[in-house]
């Protein structure tokens, strides 16, 4: 069986939520995960930054910065 990758994030409420990561994408300059939790069809997408020379991953919404990650995401995945 396949291991899976996955990487830790905090909710609104502070809480770590551990999520599987489906994909890693580089657009431009930027790097992004493309991440779930388990048996979830619902996947978000996060932005990598480096702070202090730590990564750490923040949450870009809905608008169109993560229209232009989708749309790379679904060319990758369509071919």
């Amino acid at each position: 069986m396949a291991e899976q990758n996955t990487i830790t994030v905090l909710n609104e409420f502070g809480k770590p939520v551990e999520l599987e990561l489906v994909d890693a994408l580089k657009v431009g300059e930027n790097k992004y995960v493309i991440v779930s939790e388990k048996d979830s069809d619902v996947a978000n997408a996060y932005k990598e930054v480096r702070k202090n020379g730590e990564v750490e991953y923040a949450s870009i919404g809905s608008g169109a910065e993560f229209k232009n990650v989708l749309q790379i995401y679904n060319e990758k995945h369509n071919h």
